[in-house]
């Protein structure tokens, strides 16, 4: 052996004895990304997100910020792992899916999730079973009871006021307005609502299945013995270990290390670093302001870079501007917000390709039709693909099909082609219950349509029946000319106001395929041939305190075109007051309630509607 073959040799020998001898020598820091989810995952940007922030609650995000956050770090070789704290998550399961599949990617790349429950329900854990490791609270119960159905009907209430629903509907599924004239579901409703649950409980025994490692079987009999206390969860292999979350954190330490790093603010812009400086010049200030300003007009005028632009079509579809709805949650789609939304993504040259996000379970026909014929021109120049959330029903299916191309999750709510029709009469309420009486004088065979003292009589009802079956007709020829062949089978045998999960969907060809808003958008971008690329959210959402900004200074906001409704159900003063109430005591039941009366007051004022066939409750 040569002198510096042997030097070399006793090198190693000499360095794997040091390793040896010395196991504590310390190695690179870890860092884990903590993922806190609790309270609402939203769809789209809303000033809540604002509010939350001012009042010293942790910003909200978007189901689009979450799945970016987690692929950033899955791509991130700075990010050794993610600790999934799961609270009381405000999530639907087709946001469940889109995580779920975030997270395992995230896995795929070689890192662990570790997640930690103080209580999980059905949504909160099919998002929690995603991770590699579950701890569960010891002492704690774990509520995967299954799928419960809830249809809330007002007939009863109707009756007990006198007033008299006068309603009418194309195809026998269409059930939006039974709530009003039955105390109970149809045998078409209840038929529907069945293969409904049967289709999404499948998936969400699959999402536990494949998170989880187990059979079906074994997680529906897990499901069946629910709910579970921390022990028998273990026992049925749900969760990992049982302990407190102290403990959780010293096996996060054994995992990482004990001076891991946990990023609680993952990707977030950094607050700004104003120095101006010690005082001694007193331009100095002044100086630093225009320097501050400058670089934001610099960042303003860099010429945009190519992107998608995204629209979400969220809420219940109205005609005029979109609105917040911070009493009832939510907010409401907007035909001229909407309108101006893809026509703005047509003539923006920076914008190459669109994704529009539906999240909407109908609403008035006619703003259903004025955002089709949108995105319809829009999707002639560009590529249009469309994403839907967790229902996409009737106006919401509606909007949807002008997408070259459909994603949906399994467990999306979809279809409900069909229309319906009606009124509510008060006059038993006014004249038997209260003693107010009313006289009609009206010039034109038809000027006591909308009247609110009397059914139709039978000339109003002819041509109310004409009606809603022309605003059907005209529904089932833009499902036609959007989505063609790709139907599969004859469409009235699909429409008749029937509702579908996704995959059901797909069989049918009402969508294309199956996946969530970032398979979207790549699909998208890969479309136009960007590899890289920016997302421009439409309309421009402006910042919280801009708007505050401009209504101190009374800047007009608004287009002298533009159609702004009244909103009634708001202004009330006893509403006002008994809404925070009902929305602590039974947020779903107050939810389902408004959403009735604003249906009410629309039927009242365009007289047909696109609603989906019931305001289901499934938790």
């Amino acid at each position: 052996m040569s002198k510096t073959l042997r030097k070399y040799v006793y090198g190693a020998v000499l360095i794997v004895g040091v390793t040896m001898i010395l196991p504590q020598v310390a190695f690179a820091q870890k860092h884990v990304l903590r993922l806190r989810f609790d309270g609402p995952v939203l769809e789209a940007p809303t000033d809540e997100m604002d509010l939350a922030v001012l009042f010293g609650q942790p910003k909200l995000k978007t189901l689009r910020d979450w799945i970016s956050m987690i692929e950033r770090a899955a791509a991130d070789q700075d990010v050794d792992g993610v600790i999934m704290i799961v609270e009381q998550p405000a999530v639907g399961l087709a946001q469940v899916e889109e995580l779920t599949r975030a997270l395992q990617a995230f896995r795929d790349s070689g890192k662990k999730v570790y997640c930690y429950m103080d209580w999980a329900g059905n949504a909160s854990y099919a998002l929690a079973a995603a991770a590699d490791h579950i701890t569960l609270a010891e002492h704690s119960v774990l509520g995967t009871v299954g799928l419960h159905a809830e249809a809330t009907f007002f007939k009863g209430l109707l009756d007990k006021i006198g007033v008299e629903a006068d309603m009418m509907h194309c195809g026998a599924y269409k059930s939006a307005l039974e709530p009003f004239t039955r105390t109970e579901p149809s045998k078409e409703a209840a038929e529907q609502i069945n293969w409904l649950l049967d289709g999404i409980f499948e998936r969400f025994v699959q999402l536990l299945a494949e998170g989880r490692g187990l059979s079906a079987e074994q997680v529906k009999a897990a499901i069946d013995a629910a709910p579970l206390d921390s022990e028998q969860a273990l026992e049925h292999k749900l969760v990992d270990a049982v302990g407190s979350f102290p403990e959780f954190k010293q096996m996060i330490h054994k995992q990482f290390g004990k001076d891991v790093e946990v990023i609680k603010k993952y990707g977030e812009k950094k607050k700004l670093d104003l120095d101006f400086g010690d005082g001694s010049n007193p331009f100095e200030p002044f100086m630093k302001i225009m320097d501050l300003f400058r670089s934001f007009t610099e960042e303003v005028s860099a010429p945009p870079k190519p992107g998608i632009g995204l629209i979400y079509i969220e809420g219940l579809i109205m005609v005029g501007k979109s609105e917040p709805s911070f009493l009832f949650g939510g907010s409401t789609a907007g035909s001229t917000t909407l309108r101006a939304a893809f026509e703005q993504a047509r003539q923006d040259e920076s914008i190459k390709a669109v994704v529009v996000r539906v999240d909407s379970p109908g609403g008035s026909a006619l703003a259903s039709d004025i955002i089709w014929e949108a995105a319809t021109r829009c999707g002639k120049e560009k590529p249009l693909i469309v994403s839907m959330g967790g229902v996409a029903g009737s106006g919401g299916y509606y909007v949807a099909i002008p997408g070259d191309t459909i994603f949906a999750e399994e467990t999306t709510i979809t279809g409900s082609i069909g229309v319906v029709g009606g009124k509510f009469v008060w006059k038993g309420l006014m004249e038997e219950k209260l003693g107010i009486t009313t006289t009609e004088f009206d010039r034109g065979k038809h000027a006591g349509l909308g009247s609110m003292n009397r059914p139709w009589n039978d000339d109003e009802r002819a041509w109310m029946t004409e009606y809603i079956n022309s605003v059907y007709e005209q529904f089932k020829a833009r499902v036609m000319e959007s989505r063609g062949d790709r139907i599969k089978g004859d469409l009235e045998q699909l429409a008749g106001g029937r509702v579908y999960t996704g995959k059901q969907a797909l069989e049918h060809g009402l969508i294309d395929k199956l996946g969530g808003l970032s398979d979207a958008v790549k699909f998208a971008a890969e479309k136009v041939d960007l590899a890289e690329y920016e997302i421009y959210t439409l309309p421009e959402r402006k910042e919280f305190f801009e708007k505050i900004l401009e209504a101190l200074l009374d800047q007009e906001t608004e287009d002298e075109w533009e159609i702004r409704l009244s909103r009634p159900l708001v202004s009330d003063p006893l509403t006002k007051a008994a809404l925070p109430l009902l929305r602590g005591l039974a947020p779903e039941k107050l939810r389902q309630i408004m959403n009735g009366l604003r249906n009410a007051v629309m039927l009242h004022r365009e007289h047909v509607g696109c609603f989906m066939p019931f305001d289901l409750e499934i938790r």
